[in-house]
């Protein structure tokens, strides 16, 4: 992987009890260690995890219920337009 192939990062959320993500995260690759891929939380400033690979990193989000944003997310859409409950 290039170094420019090394720029990039995603955004993982978790569902909120109300209508928006309870919980954000940045997945990035590691600026220190060629390969890993790390997991930040924006909310505690700190890496709360680092995988082998995005594979293992994706996997490891999803087996918690992240899902990755894909473009712009619409509340109602994704959570069927609840209005608190």
């Amino acid at each position: 992987m290039t170094l420019a192939e090394n720029k990039w990062f995603e955004i993982w959320f978790d569902e909120g009890v109300d209508v928006l993500p309870n919980w954000l995260l940045i997945v990035t690759p590691d600026p220190a260690n060629h390969g890993l891929v790390v997991v930040y939380d924006p909310f505690e400033k700190r890496v709360i995890h680092s995988g082998d690979n995005y594979d293992d990193t994706s996997v490891w989000l999803a087996e918690d219920e992240f899902e990755l944003v894909t473009g712009r997310m619409h509340i109602e859409e994704y959570f069927g337009g609840r209005k608190g409950t």
